[in-house]
């Protein structure tokens, strides 16, 4: 999107220059730079003095009109932009919970989190434990890690006790 914006911007001044330099030819005047003076050198630089100026106009417009266009693209950018960093930032919360949970279940010696499952709802901001743990009080240690960790996440503890058997 911004790049079709700067082609419009270097089109608009090239447009305005190729303008100025048609007018000047079309009204007599010399395309050269450095013309020969003539007996009527004072006329001729009287007249390139004008062109000059109202090309130097076009060129003000066309910027103007562009820095426009391209004020316009930058608010467009920003409004779009918002929504997905907001996305983005859940995303990025919700992985962030599921890691600690999950990293401080495996460290407490207390539970046994190899039947241990989370999964987040990153909108709702909920955090859910599924699986099995082999008893009532590991489930619940679970849920007390969980809670410690998950910051502005509600838990919901959805684990059931079963034995593990022995393999």
């Amino acid at each position: 999107m911004i790049q079709r914006y700067s082609i419009a911007c270097a089109v608009a001044v090239a447009s305005a220059a190729l303008l100025a330099c048609t007018d000047t030819r079309a009204q007599g005047g010399s395309a050269e730079p450095y013309a020969s003076p003539s007996p009527k050198s004072g006329d001729v630089v009287d007249r390139t003095r004008e062109e000059a100026d109202k090309a130097g106009e076009k060129i003000k417009e066309g910027a103007h009109k562009t820095g426009e266009v391209v004020k316009d693209a930058a608010k467009d950018v920003k409004h779009e932009a918002k929504p997905a960093a907001k996305e983005v930032g859940e995303a990025v919360d919700a992985t962030k919970q599921h890691l600690d949970v999950k990293a401080a279940l495996l460290a407490d010696k207390a539970v046994d989190a190899s039947h241990i499952d989370i999964d987040v709802n990153k909108e709702a901001k909920i955090l859910y434990l599924r699986g099995t743990v082999p008893t009532a009080a590991q489930k619940a240690a679970a849920e007390r890690i969980a809670r410690d960790k998950a910051d502005g996440f509600v838990v919901r503890n959805e684990l059931t006790v079963m034995a593990v058997p022995a393999h």
